[in-house]
């Protein structure tokens, strides 16, 4: 019969002392879940014979940390990952891809948690996981985003041989909305949401919400943002500014008319978006593409926003509360009831932005402008709206006669 193995604990928490062998034996408990039976198995992972309490220290972090190797078969989603990471770092990938993966990875463990062992996931799996994300309500743009990034991150481990299958050899992708296909909100159809808003109310807990929504969606269609950047703005976003400005005396803040705008000198206000809120993980993260960025206000939102904020601060409010406090399911909802009482086609909040950059384009405004407010790259923004840039193909022309 086999000697017991006698070991004694060390003052680091999984590490032994292994009497027999005199070296340190690392123990590292874990949970693997089953992506067929939905449940947790608890796990435990030995290594041993390591000659020092430096290595065994550093063997364990590495359990921790999650760190593969390349032989490690049962790799998991979070594995893969830090393989992804790994290549990242080495192949010099920007800051902002590093970010935005990160980000999509987190929404991806709502789903399939993080110890979930690629090799179990088949053609059903990976179909229940597009039908949750998508059940989920997020954005077709979202939806393709997390989608691409999970696939991703399968392909890697399968070119590294760490799967045998690749389950996206088999199973169909995930159809999401192309960029052509959103549609473009008229100014006439805005009116008419502007003025749903306007004239009805929604009352809870003694509050009407309409007039917070009006302003939400004033912002949407004026100022491009994304809902989630939308969501997180608080009061102290939203600052003045001058231009022409001929002397130090700060002038008197007054909400232009359109007729004013045409003036030299112009003052007003402008929000700055420095965040975005994520409904399904409850965090406020940088915007995408990390680009912090300000964007005039049209007059429109400029009088609703002040009218709010009197309001707000007239009840003790403070400048560094979030205006608006839904989620975005709550915004997309209230826009889909609105469509639905005017007999409009049914709008998403993203087409607003949408709606916003298109009309940037039309009224020619430069691209590095539209990249600025917009806080999409110029290269993301010829990609997905190239079709709106084919007329200057005759400004070039026109140029090339000149020569």
């Amino acid at each position: 019969m086999a000697e017991k193995v006698k070991r004694t604990t060390t003052k680091y928490k999984s590490i032994y002392f292994n009497e027999s062998t005199k070296k340190y034996d690392v123990k590292y408990n874990f949970k693997e879940y089953d992506v067929k039976t939905g449940k947790n198995k608890y796990r435990a992972k030995w290594v041993y014979n390591l000659n020092t309490l430096t290595e065994a220290r550093q063997e364990l972090a590495k359990l921790q940390t999650g760190q593969v190797k390349a032989d490690d078969k049962d790799i998991t989603l979070e594995g893969a990952f830090e393989l992804w990471k790994i290549k990242a770092q080495g192949q010099d990938y920007s800051p902002v891809s590093i970010n935005n993966t990160t980000q999509q990875m987190s929404m991806i463990y709502q789903f399939l948690p993080a110890s979930t062992k690629l090799k179990d996931i088949d053609e059903e799996i990976y179909y229940k996981f597009c039908s949750d994300i998508r059940k989920h309500g997020y954005a077709d743009e979202t939806l393709y985003s997390i989608n691409a990034t999970f696939r991703k991150m399968i392909n890697l481990a399968y070119k590294k041989r760490l799967i045998k299958e690749n389950v996206l050899n088999y199973a169909d992708n995930m159809k999401t909305k192309q960029k052509e296909d959103y549609k473009v909100v008229s100014k006439e159809e805005f009116d008419e949401i502007d003025k749903y808003f306007k004239e009805n109310e929604f009352w809870r807990l003694g509050v009407n919400n309409y007039p917070k929504y009006r302003l939400l969606f004033n912002l949407l269609y004026y100022c491009g943002l994304r809902i989630g950047e939308c969501i997180a703005l608080t009061y102290a976003d939203f600052e003045e500014f001058s231009y022409y400005k001929k002397s130090d005396e700060k002038p008197l803040l007054i909400a232009p008319t359109s007729e004013a705008t045409q003036g030299k000198h112009l003052q007003g206000m402008r929000v700055r978006i420095v965040k975005a809120y994520v409904s399904d993980i409850k965090l406020t993260k940088s915007p995408k593409n990390l680009k912090k960025r300000t964007v005039p206000l049209s007059p429109a939102p400029t009088r609703l926003f002040m009218r709010i904020k009197e309001e707000h601060l007239m009840r003790d409010g403070d400048l560094n509360d979030k205006i608006f406090t839904w989620e975005h399911g709550a915004c997309a909802s209230m826009l889909e009831k609105a469509c639905k009482a005017l007999n409009l086609p049914k709008y998403t909040c993203h087409e607003f932005r949408h709606t916003f950059i298109s009309n940037l384009i039309k009224s020619g405004v430069p691209l590095p402008v539209i990249e600025k407010v917009s806080g999409d790259t110029q290269a993301t923004i010829l990609k997905r709206y190239s079709h709106m840039f084919e007329s200057d193909e005759v400004m070039v022309l026109e140029a090339m006669k000149n020569l």
